[in-house]
């Protein structure tokens, strides 16, 4: 006798789990998370939204393929991009508008080593290989130098032949820097690699030292273990920490720093990559290394019974989103927007895996952000992700910074207008030859292939937007109806209730819940989202075959919108 059970999935704060977890029906987060989760951002209610598309911010002409991105921030309403590639560094405006191009020492193979920290409009840059510099902000946004910077009283070594300088051309320079408690910190060089210094107090370029060791004057450790511990990076929060190949130090940040009780303590055996820690949701995370271990993200806790600090893996149940990461960026929630995103890149395939956290409200799950192209580097400016893209147009490979921007719907995209309704747009000379996707007064166009730098529309527009769509996914972990194993063996979905939230074009296990319907609305125009519950019903046997186990599976296009709160499903069995 068919019976029939209802399962409620109330949100999808756990985000994707790994396939490993779909026999761990006693996992809280199974409940609560997707078997898949692609292009959509987390919410902090716990629904999932459609990812915003791609615009196009910037092309880079040349040395694409060694840049990176780095945030400057001077005031909340003075923010820079800064495209470093070789032996230049490129300072945009939000706007688009490359301001300034400054020369730099750093060669293609150099550009990676780099790490930073900033003070008001200046931003210190460090390189094993090249004495320390800072590139200043000079009062406008066109006006920018890059100098060495002048060191005072650095300090001294006994290499073997006598005490000198321990920075220097031979010896090799600092390998990462922060600011903190009003000193710069140095950590690690080719010839002390497990080495932190700190300059005076209030005192950034002067590491003077002597032997009555007082409190405001320069400081210096070495970090011993039982094994290498380099330091690959440094940054405080609640304590100031030294990310090391053989694990993470940590010093308690309210303990005043001098020279008597500069200390550290080894809080982790995980070892770190050099790739820079994010900040997101009161935590430091930061990316494990390829030493033959998992490479993932891991985030640093305090742990009040052992009064010290500890590295967790915060993308324990969704590793098979972990592939390779290479960097990371992190945007805080603000008034529009109040979610928490962490973005961390794959160096194995280019996509993005994207942590939403809010604590507060016991909401840590990963989604998926991929795209057409190969995305290489991050960073957040101004609350503003922006991604150095790798494509393929018109067989050719191209680098781009794009900036995630919810009011786009496609990738590479760029937004044209017309003050009167055209059907025949140029202005797309970057897209020639390419087949591209159209976006018009909102409504999807369909496709059309750029010739002579132009595309025409099925009719005319007074917007249109030129770029490549993409598919989202949102699937269930497998739906439990108790019996033998789980799913409880043979049975199948029979109907799904979703509540949308201004959806379009949305498909539930291949069936439109969104569909147009033929009446006085035109065809040319879009389609009016859908908020409310939306029922489908199906036939057929399907899943629950060996204990597999049946799942709910929403699809859609970039093209239309769509945000997933929540998901019933009637199964019988």
């Amino acid at each position: 006798m068919t019976s029939r059970t209802m399962t409620i999935q109330t949100n999808f704060s756990a985000g994707a789990l790994a396939p490993h977890l779909a026999a761990r029906t006693d996992v809280a987060a199974y409940a609560q998370g997707g078997a898949e989760l692609t292009n959509v951002l987390g919410l902090p209610h716990g629904g999932v939204t459609l990812r915003g598309g791609l615009a196009r911010f910037a092309e880079i002409p040349e040395g694409g393929d060694r840049a990176r991105l780095l945030r400057f921030e001077f005031s909340t309403d003075q923010v820079y991009l800064l495209v470093v590639r070789p032996f230049a560094i490129d300072v945009y405006l939000p706007d688009g508008t490359r301001a300034a191009s400054v020369a730099t020492p750093y060669g293609a193979a150099e550009v990676a080593a780099l790490a930073w920290t900033q003070s008001l409009d200046t931003l210190i840059l460090v390189h094993p290989d090249h004495a320390p510099a800072k590139l200043v902000r000079q009062g406008s946004h066109a006006a920018w130098s890059l100098a060495d910077i002048v060191l005072a009283n650095v300090p001294k070594h006994d290499f073997g032949s006598g005490a000198e300088p321990v920075w220097s051309a031979s010896r090799g320079w600092p390998r990462s820097v922060f600011l903190h408690q009003g000193r710069l910190y140095f950590g690690g060089s080719r010839a002390r690699p497990q080495t932190i210094w700190g300059s005076r107090a209030n005192g950034f370029f002067d590491f003077a030292s002597s032997n009555d060791a007082l409190d405001d004057e320069a400081v210096e450790i070495t970090l011993d273990n039982d094994r290498v511990c380099a330091v690959q990076q440094l940054y405080a929060l609640d304590a100031l920490f030294a990310f090391t190949s053989g694990g993470l130090f940590a010093r308690d940040a309210e303990a005043v720093v001098t020279p008597a009780n500069f200390t550290f303590r080894r809080s982790s055996e995980v070892p770190t990559a050099a790739a820079r820690p994010a900040e997101v949701d009161g935590s430091v995370l930061f990316i494990r290394a390829d030493d033959g271990g998992h490479n993932t993200v891991y985030e640093v806790v305090y742990d009040y019974e052992t009064q010290s600090h500890r590295a967790e893996d915060v993308a324990l149940l969704a590793g098979h989103l972990m592939r390779r990461p290479v960097d990371m960026a992190a945007r805080l929630g603000n008034e529009s927007d109040s979610a928490n995103h962490l973005f961390v890149v794959n160096g194995d395939d280019g996509t993005v895996a994207v942590l939403n956290s809010r604590k507060s409200q016991r909401m840590t799950g990963w989604t998926l952000l991929a795209t057409g192209g190969r995305i290489v580097r991050v960073a957040v400016v101004g609350g503003v992700p922006y991604f150095l893209v790798r494509r393929e147009i018109a067989g050719a490979a191209r680098w781009f910074v794009e900036r995630l921007d919810p009011a786009f719907r496609l990738d590479a995209a760029v937004r044209l207008a017309a003050d009167a309704p055209l059907d025949v747009w140029d202005g797309l000379d970057a897209f020639e030859g390419a087949t591209v996707d159209l976006v018009g007064d909102g409504a999807p166009l369909g496709a059309a292939t750029v010739t002579g730098g132009r595309v025409e529309t099925p009719y005319p527009v007074a917007s249109l937007e030129v770029g490549f769509a993409f598919d989202w996914a949102v699937e269930t972990m497998p739906v439990v109806t108790g019996g033998d194993g789980v799913g409880g063996g043979r049975h199948r979905v029979t109907r799904a209730a979703i509540r949308l939230h201004r959806a379009a074009g949305v498909r539930v296990n291949g069936r439109a819940v969104c569909a147009r319907r033929f009446g006085d609305t035109l065809l040319d125009a879009l389609p009016e989202p859908v908020t409310g519950v939306r029922t489908v019903r199906f036939l057929g046997w399907s899943g629950g075959r060996e204990g597999g186990g049946a799942t709910v599976r929403l699809t859609g296009s970039s093209r239309l919108p769509a945000t997933i709160l929540s998901v019933i499903s009637e199964v019988a069995q």
